[in-house]
C-alpha cells in the first residue's frame, strides 16, 4: 500500500476534520491517527509526573550500583569495612540535556506534581534540600512538554542511561532479580512466585486476567487423570465430575502459536503457546483456582503434560506460562484490545461530531492523550529494535501480528463482543463458585458507566427514532466501520456493521467505549508497576526452550529459563514507567465540561456510586489472598493516556 494509498482525505465540508487523518501502514492495516494534532498532546502537568516517575528509576538504579558494590566489597573483603559513600554516588550526570548534574539523595521528598500544586512541584522553599532538585525536574519537564527531548522513552533512556555500572550479564541465582528492587516498589506477590496458589492467582487478579475460560470439552482437560487432579482437588474428585459440574477452567494462549522466536539484542530467545488447566475443588462458596496441568504447546504429541508432582519441570512449565501471559497482555490485552480498540472512535469522533454534539462532550475527555501515546508506541515502543522488541521473546514482526489478528480476525473479539458482560459469558467464567476478583470489580465498574450513560444519553435521545434521525452520529458510526474509516470490527447492532438506530444499542457502545479507555485500561496497564516489574513473575522472554521431558527439566537449571539482568532491570525501568503514571481520575470532568445543566444530578450519582464501589473493593481487598487494587475508582485515569 502506497503512502499515498495509507492516508484518507477527511471529508471537504468538514475542515475542523483536516488535522484528524486515517494511517493503515503504522501498524498494517489497523487504522491508526497520521499525526497527533496539538490539541492532542500531554500537559506540562503530565510530563511532570512522567519526569517525577523517570527520576524514581533512576533513584532505584543509583541506589542499586551502591548496593552491589557493597556486596562485591563484602565477597572479596569480607572483613575489611565498606567504604565510605562517595559525594556523588546518587547523582546522575545530564550536562547532555543542558540540565547539569541532579543530586537524587533526597529524590524521596520530591512530591509528586499534581495539578493543584503551585508550579510543578509546589513551593521549592517547602521542599528544602530537594529545592534544587525540585527545580532541575520542572526545567526537564519544561523541555519536555516543548519536544526538545524527544519521546517519554528517550527521556527515559537519556536519564538511566548516563547511570554507569548498571545491572548486566546473567544471574547468579534468583535474589539478583530481587536485588534490583532497592527503591522501587517489590511486588508483593514477588516472595511467593514459585507457589501454585500465586500461580493459580494471576490468571484471575493478575496482569492479564483475560484469558481464563471453563473448560468446554474432554480436550481441554489435557489428557489429565483421575489420580493427578484428585491429587490436588482432593480424593475421589475425578476429571468427567470435575469438567461435568463447571469446575475446570482452561488458560489456552493458542493466539501465539504462530509467534516466530526472536533473538535480539542478545538471543536466542523462545516464545510458547502452552494450554494450563485449573480446578476448583469441590464444595460451596467462592473458592480458589488450583493449577492441575500444563503442555507448553498446542500439540499434545509434541509436549508432555506436566503436573505438580513433577518437580522442576512443573516449575519450568510454569514458567512457560507466564511467558506466553506477557506476550498475550502486552499485545493483545492492552496494546490490541484497549490502546488500538480506542484509537479509530477519537478520530471518527473529531471528523464527524462537532464539538458541542452531545455524544462528543461526554467522549472527548476519555480520549485524551490517546492520540500522543499510541504515536509513541508506535514510533518506538513497537518498532523494530525498540523496548517491546527487547523484551518480548517473539520476533518483533511476529508480536505486532499478533496485535492485529487480535483485532480484525479473531473469531471469539470484535467490539461488540468485547463488552463485558458479553465477553464473561463468552468464557463461562460467571459462576460465583469461581473466585475472581477482575470480574468482581469489573462489572460494578461497568454498571456505573452504564448506568451514568444511560442516564446521559436519554437527555438528548428520548426515541430510537432521535438516534436514527441524527445526522451526524450516523455518519460517525458509518465511518468507525468503513475501511477508508476507522475499520472497526464488530460496531454495530445485530451484527450489521455500523448499524446504529436504537438507544439501547448507543447505551451500550458508549458504555463500551468509556469502560475500555479508563477501567480496562486501568486493570492491565497499572499492574505491570504492580506485578510485571518482577521479572520471575512475568518473564517477558525465555531464554531456553520448553522441557521436553521430565528428564530433560532436571538437568537444566530453572533459572536459565530466565532474562538476563540487563533485561531484568530494563523491563523493570520501563513498566514502573508505563505502569505508575496516573493522569487524571474517572468521573472527574473539567469544570463546567457539562454546560447542559440537566447533566450535573446524574454525575453527581455517577461520582458517588464510584466512592462506593472505591469502599467495596478496599473491603474485598482485606480477605483476598492478594489484593486486586487496579479498578478501584479513584485510581483509575479518565482515558488512556500512559
Amino acid at each position: 500500500m502506497s503512502s499515498a494509498e495509507a492516508v484518507s482525505t477527511p471529508p471537504s465540508s468538514d475542515l475542523s476534520a483536516s488535522e484528524y487523518q486515517y494511517n493503515y501502514t503504522y501498524v498494517a492495516p489497523l487504522a491508526m491517527a497520521q499525526s497527533v494534532p496539538s490539541s492532542q498532546k500531554p500537559t506540562l502537568v503530565w510530563y511532570g509526573q512522567s519526569v517525577w516517575q523517570i527520576l524514581r528509576i533512576a533513584h532505584n538504579t543509583l541506589k542499586w550500583k551502591r548496593e552491589e558494590a557493597q556486596r562485591k566489597q563484602a565477597q572479596s573483603n569480607p572483613s575489611t569495612p565498606a567504604p565510605a559513600p562517595a559525594p556523588d554516588e546518587m547523582s546522575v550526570d545530564l550536562t547532555h540535556l543542558g540540565l547539569g548534574t541532579l543530586d537524587l539523595t533526597h529524590m524521596d521528598k520530591l512530591p509528586q506534581p499534581g495539578a493543584e500544586e503551585k508550579g510543578l512541584f509546589g513551593e521549592l522553599a517547602q521542599l528544602g534540600e530537594a529545592a534544587k532538585l525540585a527545580g532541575q525536574c520542572a526545567l526537564l519537564a519544561e523541555r519536555s512538554f516543548k519536544q526538545e527531548l524527544g519521546g517519554l522513552m528517550d527521556i527515559l533512556k537519556s536519564v538511566v542511561g548516563a547511570i554507569r555500572d548498571k545491572p548486566t550479564g546473567r544471574p547468579g541465582s534468583m535474589q539478583d532479580y530481587f536485588n534490583l528492587f532497592t527503591t522501587l516498589p517489590l511486588p508483593t506477590a514477588a516472595r511467593s512466585f514459585e507457589q501454585d496458589a500465586t500461580f493459580a492467582w494471576m490468571r484471575v487478579a493478575g496482569f492479564n486476567p483475560l484469558v481464563v475460560r471453563r473448560a468446554r470439552a474432554s480436550e481441554d482437560t489435557l489428557g489429565l487423570n483421575d489420580a493427578q487432579l484428585s491429587a490436588v482437588l482432593g480424593t475421589g474428585d475425578t476429571v468427567q465430575q470435575a469438567l461435568s459440574e463447571g469446575r475446570l477452567y482452561l488458560a489456552d494462549y493458542k493466539a501465539l502459536a504462530g509467534v516466530i522466536n526472536g533473538n535480539f539484542p542478545d538471543g536466542p530467545k523462545y516464545m510458547f503457546a502452552p494450554r494450563a488447566l485449573f480446578g476448583l475443588p469441590r464444595g460451596s462458596g467462592p473458592r480458589q483456582l488450583r493449577p492441575l496441568g500444563i503442555r507448553c504447546g498446542q500439540d499434545s504429541s509434541g509436549h508432555p503434560l506436566y503436573t505438580p508432582a513433577d518437580g522442576e519441570a512443573w516449575l519450568q512449565a510454569k514458567t512457560a506460562v507466564s511467558t506466553a501471559d506477557v506476550t498475550y497482555h502486552e499485545m493483545i490485552s492492552h496494546l490490541g484490545h484497549t490502546h488500538l480498540l480506542v484509537e479509530p472512535f477519537v478520530i471518527a469522533t473529531h471528523r464527524r461530531l462537532p464539538d458541542d454534539h452531545p455524544v462528543s462532550v461526554l467522549l472527548r475527555p476519555h480520549f485524551e492523550g490517546t492520540l500522543f501515546i499510541n504515536n509513541e508506541a508506535q514510533a518506538s515502543l513497537i518498532a523494530p529494535g525498540g523496548d517491546v522488541d527487547m523484551l518480548l521473546g517473539g520476533t518483533i514482526q511476529a508480536s505486532r501480528a499478533v496485535t492485529v489478528t487480535s483485532l480484525l480476525n479473531d473469531p471469539d473479539f470484535d467490539f461488540t463482543q468485547g463488552m463485558l458482560p458479553r465477553e464473561l459469558e463468552r468464557r463461562g467464567v460467571m459462576d460465583p463458585s469461581l473466585d475472581y476478583p477482575y470480574r468482581d470489580d469489573a462489572l460494578l465498574v461497568w454498571g456505573a458507566i452504564e448506568k451514568w450513560v444511560r442516564a446521559y444519553v436519554g437527555i438528548y435521545y428520548d426515541s430510537d427514532a432521535a438516534v436514527q434521525a441524527d445526522a451526524a452520529l450516523q455518519a460517525w458510526s458509518a465511518e468507525l466501520v468503513s475501511q477508508e474509516g476507522g475499520r472497526v470490527k464488530g460496531f454495530g447492532e445485530d451484527g450489521v456493521a455500523g448499524k446504529l438506530t436504537t438507544v439501547a444499542y448507543l447505551v451500550q457502545a458508549i458504555t463500551m467505549l468509556l469502560f475500555t479507555g479508563s477501567a480496562q485500561h486501568a486493570a492491565v496497564n497499572f499492574a505491570q508497576a504492580g506485578v510485571m516489574t518482577f521479572v520471575p513473575l512475568a518473564p517477558g522472554a525465555a531464554y531456553r526452550a520448553a522441557p521436553s521431558s521430565r528428564a530433560d527439566a532436571s538437568l537444566n537449571p530453572g533459572l536459565d529459563f530466565f532474562p538476563p539482568l540487563d533485561m531484568a532491570a530494563q523491563q523493570l525501568d520501563f513498566l514502573t514507567l508505563l505502569g505508575s503514571l496516573h493522569h487524571t481520575k474517572l468521573g472527574d470532568y473539567p469544570l463546567l465540561w457539562f454546560k447542559d445543566l440537566r447533566v450535573h444530578a446524574a454525575l453527581k450519582q455517577f461520582q458517588e456510586e464510584l466512592a462506593r464501589i472505591g469502599d467495596t473493593i478496599q473491603q474485598r481487598n482485606t480477605s483476598r489472598y492478594e489484593p486486586y487494587p487496579y479498578l478501584v475508582p479513584s485510581a483509575i485515569p479518565q482515558s488512556i493516556n500512559i
